[in-house]
């Protein structure tokens, strides 16, 4: 005896109609043979069984998306911005306070660029791109009478000095192998930490304040 071949026509998660070999019944009352009924109201109830586990899946996935968009996650990372914005200020602030500091101790007198070192530089590794930086060696006359040696820290990738030109230096009285020459790019140097980690704090500091404009926080 060939197998009956049973099928359901669903809509909106309900049955609609039901076919027994092709013939179709509009209601599970109106399919004459009784086997017939028992099979297909099985089918309903596994398929309404698999809806309902499709159903609970989406609730679960909308609680923990609403979750994770909740206020607590929100004060985290506006937290977490706000502690980051804190920390590079706090260092902007602390080295503006040390350069202001160093200049105001600083001492200026005349010097002479003894020696020219040159140091070979890796600029980027991926390509293994190395440059020559020259880095002046200097001699002045600290106001203890004594003659100090002292290559400065700041290199450049063109040779600015020479040896034997005349240079101004200056220097902490105190601590008189802290030099450097006196110069628009070494002053430049000086304030290029303060300057990234300003701007930085600034832009977490902005980013937190628009981002509780917006979402009224």
């Amino acid at each position: 005896m060939p197998k009956k071949k049973y099928s359901i026509n669903w809509e909106n998660d309900e049955a609609q109609s039901f076919e027994v070999n092709s013939v179709t019944y509009n209601s599970l009352d109106d399919v004459p043979d009784w086997e017939d009924r028992d099979k297909l109201a099985a089918m309903v109830q596994a398929s309404e069984d698999d809806f309902e586990d499709i159903k609970f899946d989406e609730k679960e996935f909308e609680e923990l998306r609403k979750a994770a968009a909740s206020p607590s996650m929100e004060r985290w990372v506006l937290g977490g911005f706000t502690a980051i914005a804190a920390i590079m200020l706090l260092i902007t602030a602390i080295s503006i306070f040390s350069n202001i500091q160093k200049i105001g101790k600083e001492e200026s007198t005349p010097g002479r660029v003894v020696d020219v070192v040159v140091q070979k530089v890796v600029v980027n590794e991926q390509n293994n791109i190395v440059r020559d930086f020259y880095y002046p060696v200097i001699e002045f006359t600290a106001s203890d009478g004594r003659r100090r040696t002292v290559q400065v820290s700041e290199g450049s990738d063109f040779p600015f000095y020479e040896k034997g030109n005349e240079v101004t230096v200056l220097y902490d009285p105190e601590h008189p192998l802290d030099a450097r020459i006196k110069s628009l790019d070494s002053s430049m140097l000086m304030w290029v930490l303060p300057s990234i980690t300003g701007i930085l704090g600034i832009a977490f500091a902005g980013g937190v304040y628009v981002v509780k404009k917006v979402m009224g926080a």
